[in-house]
Order: C-alpha cells, then sequence, then structure tokens
C-alpha cells in the first residue's frame, strides 16, 4: 500500500485533548440491589467486561488513525478506512464484535424484540412513561434500570455532544437495550466513529477543535488486535 498524507484539514487532530474515560467498580456495583436491574442489563448485552478498559493506549496510533480515518464519502458508509505507518486498514462493526469477543448478531433472535423503527419522539415518550414529548431526554430522566449503560455510554463510548441530551443514535442505544431489541455495542462504538467522521472530517466544522478523541483505550486495543503497530513492543504506551 501507498503511505497516504493526512486529508487535508485534518491536521489540528493533533491539537485536540483525548476523552477522559472512566473505570468503573464492578464488585462494587454488584453488591448494590439498587443496581441490580441496571447491571443486568450491562451483562445482557455484554458490556460488563468493557468498563474496566485497558491502563494505557498507543497515543502516535491513535492520532493517526484519526487524522487519516475516513468513509471516502460513501452516502450510507459501514467501514471505516484509515492508514497508520503507511499501512491501509479497514476497519467494520463486525471487527470490533471479533474483538470484543461478543456475537455479531444474535443467535436466537427469538430473545430479542423486532426492531420497529420508533421516531424520537416515541422512543422519549416510552422511556419517560409519557412525561415528556420532546425529541431528547435529560441524565435524571432516564429509568433507574439504565443508570450504569447511561454512565458508560456517556463517559467511554459517546460522549461528543451528549454531554447533556440523549437524543439521535445515543437515545436509540438506550432505547434498544431498555426495551429488550437486540443491540451490541460494536454498532454503537462505529455510530461514534462515524459520527466523528462526518463532523470533523467532512464537514470541518469551526466548533471541532472542542470535540475530544474518542475512547483511546478501547480503540488502541481494536487496533492493536487489527495488527497496529506492527510492534507492540517498540510502541511507546501512555498510562491513562
Amino acid at each position: 500500500m501507498l503511505t497516504q498524507p493526512p486529508i487535508e484539514g485534518n491536521l489540528d487532530c493533533r491539537a485536540r485533548p483525548f476523552h477522559s474515560e472512566l473505570c468503573f467498580d464492578t464488585a462494587t456495583f454488584q453488591l448494590q440491589l439498587e443496581l441490580a436491574q441496571s447491571f443486568h442489563l450491562l451483562r445482557r448485552y455484554r458490556m460488563e467486561h468493557l468498563l474496566t478498559p485497558r491502563d494505557f493506549f498507543y497515543p502516535r496510533v491513535a492520532m493517526d488513525f484519526y487524522q487519516s480515518m475516513t468513509t471516502k464519502q460513501v452516502r450510507d458508509p459501514t467501514l471505516i478506512h484509515f492508514t497508520i505507518d503507511g499501512r491501509h486498514g479497514i476497519l467494520g462493526a463486525r471487527h470490533i464484535a471479533e474483538v470484543l469477543q461478543i456475537p455479531y448478531e444474535p443467535s436466537h433472535f427469538e430473545d430479542y424484540r423486532v426492531w420497529a423503527s420508533p421516531t424520537e419522539l416515541e422512543m422519549v415518550h416510552i422511556l419517560s412513561k409519557g412525561d415528556f414529548t420532546r425529541p431528547h431526554l435529560l441524565k435524571g430522566e432516564l429509568p433507574p434500570s439504565m443508570f450504569l449503560i447511561d454512565a458508560f455510554l456517556r463517559h467511554n463510548i459517546y460522549p461528543l455532544q451528549h454531554w447533556t441530551q440523549r437524543r439521535g443514535v445515543f437515545l436509540e442505544a438506550l432505547f434498544k437495550i431498555s426495551e429488550g431489541y437486540f443491540f451490541g455495542p460494536h454498532h454503537l462504538i462505529m455510530a461514534a466513529l462515524l459520527y466523528f467522521e462526518e463532523k470533523v472530517h467532512k464537514k470541518k466544522l469551526q466548533r471541532a477543535d472542542v470535540i475530544p478523541l474518542l475512547f483511546p483505550r478501547l480503540l488502541c486495543q481494536i487496533l492493536e488486535h487489527l495488527g497496529y503497530p506492527s510492534d507492540p513492543q517498540l510502541e511507546r504506551k501512555r498510562i491513562c
């Protein structure tokens, strides 16, 4: 593969901060009776082991990924292309599911409800039990059973512009988990990366310099599985 320079306009990625990820104390959470239902949802949707990601990342590898990542302006992209050390790579939801050791799709579809594509207004109405009619929810307006799921997604997977409002892909993820539809963290990770590529790389928004780079530890775990860096023992690691 030919070495490709960073996409024009993406050089300012190096000035952006990494997002601060949290490590959740799962042992303590399991002892809290009020969190029992929320913890059950974590396990059902295979997110429990993601609460404590590895404690380092490869800063150069992550920066190279974010500088070069592109969907090549595909209208409905499912893959992300990137270049690290002159090596071309492709990342999709199936790769992420493989790294996380979770099924790409359920083996028993009868264990989950059939997706019916409700609107954001309908999702908010159901999650709030009819209390709200707007197309978003705030932190304190989610059911108690969604506490751990919301905290994990908000801090370690999908921060960006969703610190206060749960809407769009974020709202849909919470709704699917709450109502028993099939959902995997690999879907949300891809959605977050696609959102980042669209807002920062394609549109080059003026406010893009304040958007933090996403989940560096988990991202580097995925890239390492794909063979980046080529020799992890020689790569400088950074403790989070």
